[in-house]
């Protein structure tokens, strides 16, 4: 595996990127954030509880023509590589493309392709592109860009990796363009991961040659939709490619994205039409009856799933006092309660997971480990717990406890996330103090390591190990924001990344996951979270792929069409 060295890459990433680059290595909606309230929701007609979500018509001729009415953002730059936060995706995947692209459930196709095929038992991906796709620039796109682009995601081009997409780097041994229009992407090991990777909405596609300082202030695509105009505080307008290279799309004449701040005036929005769709986070509660109603007599369509969202919960760096003794790890361990993590911060709304939520293909039953593994009791058990990781902390030289800063984000969700750990872990000792930043100096300390505790919630796009350990807990992973190393886990991440066989795969996964959640302690994993997702019933073909937040089919919007 090819890597960067630490020191290099975390001086690079300070003196280029952090004056350039202000982008957010969240996993949340920047302008939409998660329901917070933990009052009673307001008196509303029933039903109170989730209807059971009913599909769309189908067998209708998509007609051309009409508006989508979405959230904007505030860009601090159209790179969309470098960009995490989910609300920056469904602006710059509007004029874009991938190499991959998954627009529902697992499915993935290649977007840039005559033909795609393996080689060299599954080690290598043979491409032979679609000719005539234009850049927006109306410079044509060729090999060379697509190789361009990959390499730049890996930060091979200026040392500036993709949060989302620079696990790359960790399978791609070379990248061959014997043609114009021919593409080889040469892996080490066969991994069906790769192509879900480069499906994903980061991971897009660039002229050759394209610089991070070239993406500041608008978009260099080739994707369905032109910016026709962004005012910062407002929103941005995009309108019809007509010389998109995909025969009859898009449907839609314009795509209108509007900035709009907090929870109520979200809503109040969506109700009113002026947004067609709100969700990937659950609305605040107070709204949730009000909109089961509507999905009940039909006015709205409703999805439930999971977020993606892991990992999850409280985070401190491994490698820097207190938190390099695993005993004060444990300690922060033991105080946390997932059960009242749970109401406080989502109403109750989740599912009790390590890394993988017991439903998906690795995850693993809560009865493995709810009042079983360390930290995870309820009740009595919990209370002894708390006793269990002051003694722990006393061990570690702290019998008085302990002061430090707790960095937090500023709004939202997060906040209380922040607010709950701080509550919790005082408990066995650790006072914290909430150190309250803005998003971009949150993303930037976090990649330097300059922070002691903080919760947070790192979500994913693929639900795949691969990604989840590649970005966040092998050794200089792209999201290893704890300064995680363990040889153990890098070499067992080689081996299940090779696997093909599911079931073995699947106990190498559950070793990792011992190793880093239990054993290592590297981090306190918090109880997921799901999406509620609601839609007018004139948006039609609105599908929801990999992840509700971070599918680039869904954000392309090239095949939804509206429905008079």
């Amino acid at each position: 595996m090819k890597r960067a060295t630490v020191n290099g890459r975390r001086f690079l990433w300070t003196l280029l990127v952090v004056p350039l680059l202000l982008f957010v290595l969240a996993c949340g909606a920047a302008e939409e954030p998660a329901a917070t309230s933990t009052t009673a929701p307001a008196a509303v007609p029933t039903p109170t509880t989730a209807p059971v979500p009913t599909p769309t018509a189908a067998g209708e001729i998509p007609k051309k023509g009409g508006v989508l009415k979405v959230r904007g953002a505030d860009m601090p730059h159209y790179d969309g590589q470098i960009h995490s936060t989910q609300g920056y995706f469904d602006v710059v995947s509007k004029s874009n493309i991938n190499v991959f692209i998954n627009y529902e459930g697992e499915g993935v196709e290649c977007e840039i392709c005559k033909e795609w095929h393996l080689e060299n038992n599954g080690k290598t991906i043979a491409i032979d592109m679609i000719q005539g796709i234009k850049f927006h620039n109306g410079k044509e796109m060729v090999s060379a860009d697509v190789a361009y682009s990959l390499k730049k995601m890996m930060g091979q081009i200026d040392d500036i990796g993709s949060p989302r997409c620079g696990v790359l780097r960790e399978y791609v041994t070379s990248i061959e363009t014997p043609s114009k229009y021919v593409l080889r992407i040469n892996i080490s090991r066969g991994a069906a991961f790769v192509p879900k990777l480069l499906s994903i909405a980061s991971c897009i596609l660039y002229p050759d040659g394209t610089t991070r300082e070239d993406l500041q202030s608008e978009p260099l695509g080739s994707g369905p939709y032109l910016l026709e105009s962004a005012v910062t505080g407002v929103g941005q307008t995009f309108v019809r490619n007509p010389d998109y290279f995909k025969p009859g799309l898009p449907y839609l004449d314009e795509v209108e994205m509007t900035i709009i701040q907090g929870s109520a005036a979200t809503m109040a929005a969506f109700l009113t039409g002026k947004r067609d769709y709100t969700g990937s986070r659950t609305p605040a509660e107070q709204y949730l009856p009000q909109l089961y109603k509507m999905a009940v007599d039909g006015k709205i369509n409703y999805r439930k799933g999971l977020s993606g969202c892991s990992p999850q919960g409280a985070f401190a760096v491994v490698t820097k006092p207190p938190f390099d003794d695993i005993r004060v790890r444990q300690a922060m361990n033991l105080s946390l309660d997932r059960e009242a993590w749970s109401t406080l911060v989502y109403g109750g709304d989740t599912i009790v997971s390590l890394l993988f939520p017991p439903t998906t293909p690795f995850g693993r039953p809560e009865s493995d480990y709810l009042n079983k593994m360390p930290g995870w009791g309820t009740g009595a058990k919990k209370l002894q717990e708390i006793e269990d990781g002051k003694k722990l902390l006393a061990d570690a030289g702290f019998p008085d406890g302990i002061d430090i800063p707790h960095m937090s984000s500023t709004k939202g969700s997060t906040l209380r996330m922040n607010e709950v750990i701080s509550e919790q872990v005082a408990k066995v000792g650790i006072r914290t103090t909430l150190d309250m930043v803005a998003g971009a100096e949150r993303s930037t300390r976090e990649l330097s390591w300059d922070y002691n505790i903080l919760s947070w919630r790192y979500c994913q796009t693929t639900r795949d190990p691969d990604e989840l350990f590649g970005q966040s807990f092998i050794t200089n992973g792209s999201r290893n924001v704890i300064n995680y190393s363990n040889p153990e886990i890098d070499s067992l991440y080689a081996q299940m990344s090779a696997e093909v066989d599911v079931s073995k795969r699947k106990q190498t996964v559950r070793q990792m996951e011992d190793i880093v959640v239990s054993q290592d302690m590297a981090f306190g994993a918090m109880p997921q979270q799901y999406d509620q997702n609601f839609w007018w019933g004139h948006l039609q073909n609105f599908t929801f792929g990999l992840s509700s937040g971070f599918a680039s089919g869904q954000y392309r919007a090239d095949t939804i069409w509206i429905k008079e």
